[in-house]
């Protein structure tokens, strides 16, 4: 589509510098995880470095409908617990969030 050199400015004026992105919830959802592993990656690290505190992990790999639950360290138990705590509550909202959409 070809515009005169008046009818170009006036278009370029009118239109914006950039459109808007609608982000779905889904990846709304996957950005606040990510952002919220990375925050607690950094406090642990910054609490190995200025407390020296032994490490303990707590955690769950899914092998298709399996659950491995692992952990390790002084604490292990409750950091199972609460990777447990945390694996139900993802599955919830999962399956809330898939009838909504």
């Amino acid at each position: 589509m070809w515009f005169c050199s008046n009818c170009y400015s006036h278009a370029e004026r009118e239109a914006p510098a950039f459109e808007a992105i609608p982000w779905s919830a889904p990846f709304k959802l996957f950005l606040l995880g990510f952002l919220l592993i990375f925050v607690g990656m950094i406090f642990v690290m910054i609490a190995a470095v200025l407390f020296g505190a032994p490490a303990t992990f707590g955690g769950i790999i899914f092998v298709g409908p399996i659950p491995i639950v692992l952990g390790a360290g002084p604490h292990s138990f409750w950091a199972i617990v609460l990777a447990v705590a945390l694996t139900i509550l993802g599955v919830i909202l999962f399956l809330v969030l898939r009838k909504r959409g």
